[in-house]
């Protein structure tokens, strides 16, 4: 049977083994949610570029799909 020291000591590592974790996991979400940012104006730009070809009466155009600004 194991002692209350290593009974403490597992619960410790592995606590302390979680917390690196999840601080691993919020930077790698926030570099994503920044990639992400990164995306959106040239997306918008793009998006604006075809709206205007599709005017054009040479263009054949197939449906686009648009992001939705939150």
């Amino acid at each position: 049977m194991a002692t209350p020291q290593e009974i403490y000591d597992e619960t410790k590592t592995r606590l302390d083994l979680n917390i690196a974790k999840a601080q691993m996991l919020e930077r790698e979400i926030q570099e994503k949610v920044a990639e992400k940012n990164k995306l959106t104006q040239p997306i918008i730009e793009d998006q604006g570029a075809l709206k205007q070809f599709s005017k054009l009466p040479d263009v054949v155009t197939e449906t686009v799909k648009t992001i939705e600004s939150k």
